[in-house]
């Protein structure tokens, strides 16, 4: 399954795609966060995405603040108006984790994308599969 992932901000919202095969996450672009619902439509329409991963900012003890209601209210509006499901991811150190490996004074919210989506990718893996018949 493809997935797009989102590293939303009130500034800029960072993307990250992965294989059909779900074995790798990859930065795609960074889009300002003004633009991003029509941005996001056009890509998952363009890379044939059937699911979007979006990246929820908890506070460290784990609640939900301000960003995290902004969050998904984001990925409402994209399951609502994509009629992909949307599936919520903890993002909590990504940014931090973004910044080291791309590097201070560059933006790495597509990183931290990446980085969202391959935590929900091995978290899938590790999940027990259903199996018909069994």
């Amino acid at each position: 399954m493809r997935w797009l992932a989102i590293d939303p901000g009130t500034v800029r919202v960072g993307l990250a795609i992965c294989d059909r095969e779900e074995r790798l996450a990859v930065p795609l672009e960074i889009v300002a966060a003004s633009a991003a619902y029509p941005a996001i439509r056009a890509i998952a329409i363009r890379e044939g995405v059937e699911g979007v991963v979006v990246g929820l900012p908890l506070h460290m003890a784990g609640g939900e603040g301000d960003a995290a209601a902004m969050a998904r209210r984001l990925g409402d509006r994209l399951a609502k108006g994509l009629g992909l499901p949307v599936e919520y991811e903890d993002e909590r150190l990504t940014s931090e984790e973004a910044v080291r490996l791309g590097g201070r004074g560059q933006h790495s919210d597509d990183i931290a994308a990446a980085l969202i989506l391959d935590q929900f990718l091995a978290r899938r893996r590790a999940e027990p599969r259903n199996v018909e018949g069994a």
